[in-house]
């Protein structure tokens, strides 16, 4: 029988490790080392049941419940946020413990009603709202479009605990539950990755709900996010680190992706990054069809420069690099500079495409298409390492 873990007193975890899944929401995020599916338990005079796990893991969420109720059954449970993976084994939890009374936000109603066709009696919340169980109070703060409008997040002063969903989440699936014994940076490039992959295109309200967060003056010991590990020892890092995701800090560098058949791409690409390097830039380089797009996608956030590159396929560009400017336009990018480069044969407009699909995508252009007949010269390819020097000095 799977057993519940203490977080703290009166604090246990149980949640799931899905240790197979290598696609997170699809293809939308590929990942590692598996996922986690993190759902809390509170005991006191009334027990509290923080978000559910995946429908196809719910006996397990449940026995690692039963395994502490110790004869009594949840009083609450708070649905933070009603995408399946939180909410998928609602309703075998609900069908088990009738008797809870259950809380989510007016968006919350909304989604979970419309993905279950049930009429749960639901209680709604807004910012502010609280819930005595006895010893704990909890107070909730609606987390708008982070990443759905539905998304809350809860704090217990008592315990000095912040139950985030969503928010502060990663992909680390560690057995000792919390931050200790990890690396830092390991964990801070973990979280990074997440929010570029999941929460970039909704930094606004980010940066606008932190801001709330903070001026609330919170004393917390402890972050216990949906997905990953639990922040114990990095609470102020991640808390800094997520001020930088939400205004997409800069740092000084260069991310060049491309996709190239007969290397003539790749080659601009090389001379572009040996020039971009001259000029003291941090440079990353990928070919899309063999690189995750979860790693593209933690790079390119704090990138001061994007160079996307192409050959002609068919008198169109690679369907790696199409997919790659759809993805990067619904992020709503600003204040990145981009540059299009590629090789063609016969049909020149393709890396002028490229270029006008970067511009929709929110990259302001750093100088022309780069349009390559067939093999570049060396003369040609030292105008590119040229041009990258120039650019990368300018930024």
């Amino acid at each position: 029988m799977k057993q519940a873990i203490k977080i703290k007193e009166n604090v246990y975890w149980v949640g799931v490790r899905d240790l197979n899944v290598r696609d997170f929401h699809g293809e939308l995020y590929p990942v590692e080392e598996g996922a986690t599916y993190n759902a809390y338990l509170v005991i006191d005079d009334q027990i509290t049941l923080f978000d559910t796990v995946e429908e196809e893991f719910c006996g397990e969420c449940i026995e690692r419940i039963e395994s502490v109720l110790d004869g009594r059954s949840i009083d609450n449970i708070i649905v933070q946020h009603a995408e399946p993976d939180h909410s998928g084994g609602f309703k075998k939890i609900y069908e088990k413990y009738p008797n809870a009374k259950v809380y989510t936000t007016k968006a919350g109603v909304r989604h979970m009603q419309a993905q279950y066709i049930e009429d749960t009696p639901f209680n709604e919340l807004k910012t502010g709202d609280t819930l005595s169980t006895g010893k704990y109070s909890f107070t909730f703060v609606e987390m708008n479009m982070i990443h759905w409008p539905d998304n809350m997040l809860t704090y217990c002063p008592e315990l000095k605990v912040v139950f985030s969903n969503d928010a502060f989440g990663q992909h680390i699936v560690n057995y000792q539950m919390t931050d200790e014994n990890l690396d830092k940076h390991y964990c801070i490039e973990q979280a990074k990755e997440y929010f570029a992959n999941i929460v970039m295109p909704y930094t606004v309200p980010v940066k606008n709900k932190l801001n709330q967060i903070l001026a609330m003056n919170l004393d917390i010991e402890m972050i216990l996010p949906a997905h990953g590990i639990i922040w114990k020892n990095y609470v102020t890092d991640i808390i800094e680190a997520y001020k930088d995701f939400a205004t997409l800090k800069q740092s000084n560098k260069v991310v060049i992706v491309y996709e190239s058949v007969w290397k003539h791409t790749q080659q601009i690409a090389e001379s572009l990054a040996e020039g971009f390097a001259a000029a003291g830039m941090d440079v990353k380089v990928y070919k899309l069809s063999i690189t995750r797009s979860s790693i593209v996608m933690k790079e390119l956030m704090d990138a001061k420069m994007v160079c996307v590159g192409t050959g002609t396929y068919n008198n169109a560009m690679a369907p790696s690099v199409a997919s790659f400017l759809e993805r990067v336009k619904s992020c709503k990018i600003n204040d990145k500079k981009g540059l299009a480069f590629g090789a063609y044969g016969w049909f020149r407009n393709v890396p002028s495409t490229l270029s006008d699909k970067l511009k929709e995508a929110g990259f302001e252009p750093a100088a022309d298409a780069i349009a390559q007949n067939f093999t570049p010269s060396e003369g040609e390819l030292d105008n590119y390492y040229k041009l990258a020097l120039e650019i990368g000095k300018s930024l």
